[in-house]
């Protein structure tokens, strides 16, 4: 009886132990702080990741406890990307509920050779209230300068706001350029797979432009049987597409295709280019 009795005081006393710490680590960290300190968790960040995150720039005591409470609580299949005000003044389960609430701002991707329709539609299907006409009208002159890339963007942000942030990541990026390579690097982008052909397709299409040749792009409608480029970028391409138009690559060839599988196949002639569409497309 009495080994049941010292059992049963140890047993009570290790969990009286174990809730005292574990209330603990969900108290806040510093209880008398009101100061809010920004948070980014970025795009499929884990909840792993986060906790340690969390723990490192001091919001709660322990990284392992948060992973837990993350786990079972379920919370880590809700946590959403983006920048959010947190207090160490605040418990560590409503500091965890928060992130799953919505951010301030969220990170919205942009891909390489998208239209400014596509970007609009994008916005408007990550930002409330999104005025979509707003940002074509803003837009209409600016294709090909809105540069594709993954953007954190204020949940307040007005269309201009976004025109000005993707031209201002343009003109940091890509520095000055003229229009017809603008225009060529936007072919390029919606014409070519891969980054080893973009300076080859490049050089094709600058060729065909210097012997008043059409282009022929299947991209562009209006340059498939007219000579010279389109008056406008038909699209907004990446930084690789742009360095293969302002350094194309000299080449034999003046015709090229891509098979259904991506891959480029390049002829010095129309005959050599026929063979090519026999073998590789007519099947």
């Amino acid at each position: 009886m009495k080994l049941l009795a010292s059992l049963f005081v140890a047993l009570t006393l290790i969990s009286l132990l174990g809730f005292t710490w574990w209330t603990r680590q969900l108290s806040p960290l510093d209880p008398s702080s009101s100061q809010h300190r920004p948070f980014i968790i970025t795009l499929n960040q884990s909840a792993s990741a986060v906790s340690q995150a969390l723990f490192a720039k001091k919001f709660i005591r322990s990284a392992g406890t948060a992973k837990i409470y993350f786990v079972f609580s379920g919370l880590d299949k809700k946590i959403k990307a983006g920048t959010y005000l947190l207090s160490p003044g605040t418990d560590l389960k409503n500091l965890l509920i928060s992130l799953t609430a919505g951010p301030r701002d969220i990170w919205v991707t942009i891909p390489e050779g998208w239209r400014r329709e596509q970007i609009a539609a994008r916005l408007a299907s990550n930002l409330e209230n999104f005025d979509t006409t707003t940002f074509l009208s803003l837009t209409a002159t600016r294709e090909g300068r809105l540069f594709p890339d993954t953007y954190l963007i204020p949940t307040y942000s007005t269309p201009a706001d976004i025109v000005d942030i993707m031209t201002a990541t343009f003109n940091r990026k890509v520095g000055p350029i003229d229009d017809s390579t603008l225009i060529l690097a936007s072919l390029i982008e919606r014409e070519t797979k891969t980054a080893a052909d973009r300076p080859l397709v490049a050089g094709i299409l600058l060729k065909r432009l210097q012997a008043g040749w059409p282009l022929q792009v299947d991209v562009a409608a209006q340059t498939y049987l007219r000579t010279g480029l389109p008056p406008a970028p038909i699209a907004n391409p990446g930084l690789a597409s742009i360095e293969a138009a302002r350094r194309p690559q000299t080449s034999p060839y003046w015709f090229y295709l891509h098979a259904p599988d991506g891959t480029a196949h390049y002829a010095t002639t129309n005959e050599e280019h026929n063979l090519n569409i026999d073998k590789y497309l007519n099947r």
